[in-house]
């Protein structure tokens, strides 16, 4: 049985309830960067028409380079999810369908770090940045993305995992709705915000009192992949990359959907997400993952599927009701076989393709 995905002791896949937003600094875009509109082609136009989600997406896993960069010409329409660019770890910069009284979510972290055989009190935070106050990271060398764009800052989580089956990554929820039932609004604290949990996450620049909000399932059933950007600094020395998987929990594999856990707090079978499995290596690299599952648990070239050894089988892909998406490092080894894994993802330029 797989371990249950952990931040800071709360579940992986809750909503991030992050607070104190603060301007971050944003390079200047050069010819052919991402408009403020956040919908673009790789030609700078918005596509008239939507493509058949089953057209293969095949621009995954092209390395990045600053030197000699020229846009693209495509006839796919760029939704942009985040550039990282705006705040410090959101609201994130998608919109669309997200109206009053809903609002965009946010960035968060997550791990299980803990270094009990070394010394260390267990529970002791490990991992950079720490548990429940996420930040953006500025890169040590801005790069560029879609085309042609300056990126100075990207999400990163840096932890070391220490049991079989720990974890260590970045995600976000796609829309929040104020949670009546929360009790009293508290006074904003990015660092208290834990996932699954209302807390006291405020408004995007909110310095003071705070809005008690949950996470809701959202529709992305009109694009039909995702792009981004991705690297590590702690390859395996074997293979020369880090295996981060990518995900997108929906109510059937997150247990706020009461389908997996049977409506019961039994979450052993939950957070088995559909999810494609990628290599980050040394060098930013884009990657293209389909949102498509396929017919009989079968996924199409660059599609996403649930890992057939353990979790909820009976889970369906529901584009209609997806939570979010999440990047993770995990480690597979037992604590015994050696020393804490040391895992550092780094992701940037999320966007959708539709």
């Amino acid at each position: 049985m797989r371990r249950q995905l952990l931040c800071s002791g709360y579940p992986l896949v809750g909503m991030a309830f992050l607070s104190g937003l603060i301007a971050c600094s944003k390079s200047a875009s050069p010819p052919g960067a991402k408009p403020d509109a956040g919908v673009m082609t790789d030609a700078g136009t918005k596509d008239s028409g939507r493509p058949d989600s089953s057209t293969p997406v095949t621009d995954a896993s092209v390395p990045v380079t600053d030197a000699g960069c020229m846009p693209t010409v495509s006839t796919d329409t760029y939704v942009l999810i985040d550039d990282m660019e705006t705040t410090t770890h959101g609201p994130i910069e998608f919109s669309t369908g997200i109206a009053l009284p809903l609002s965009s979510g946010y960035w968060y972290n997550s791990g299980a770090n803990y270094l009990p055989d070394a010394g260390v009190t267990e529970g002791a935070d490990m991992s950079t940045p720490p548990q429940g106050s996420f930040v953006f990271s500025a890169l040590p060398t801005p790069t560029t993305t879609l085309n042609c764009a300056v990126s100075s800052h990207a999400a990163r989580q840096s932890c070391a995992l220490n049991g079989l089956y720990d974890t260590c990554g970045v995600g976000f929820e796609f829309a929040q709705q104020p949670d009546g039932d929360a009790g009293v609004a508290m006074p904003s604290d990015a660092g208290s915000a834990m996932p699954g949990d209302a807390g006291d996450a405020g408004d995007a620049g909110d310095a003071g009192l705070s809005i008690p909000k949950t996470s809701i399932p959202f529709d992305i059933s009109r694009y039909k992949a995702i792009t981004f950007w991705g690297k590590t600094t702690t390859p395996d020395p074997a293979t020369g990359s880090l295996q981060v998987k990518v995900q997108f929990p929906d109510t059937d594999t997150d247990p706020r959907g009461e389908v997996c856990n049977g409506g019961g707090g039994n979450t052993s079978q939950c957070y088995n997400s559909y999810a494609q499995l990628l290599s980050f290596t040394t060098t930013w690299q884009r990657f293209t993952v389909v949102l498509d599952a396929g017919d009989a648990g079968v996924a199409p070239a660059g599609g996403i599927a649930i890992d057939p050894s353990w979790g909820f089988q009976q889970a369906q892909w529901i584009p209609t009701k997806v939570y979010g998406i999440n990047w993770q490092a995990q480690r597979n080894t037992d604590p015994d076989a050696g020393p804490p894994l040391m895992t550092d993802v780094w992701v940037d330029d999320v966007y959708f393709i539709e």
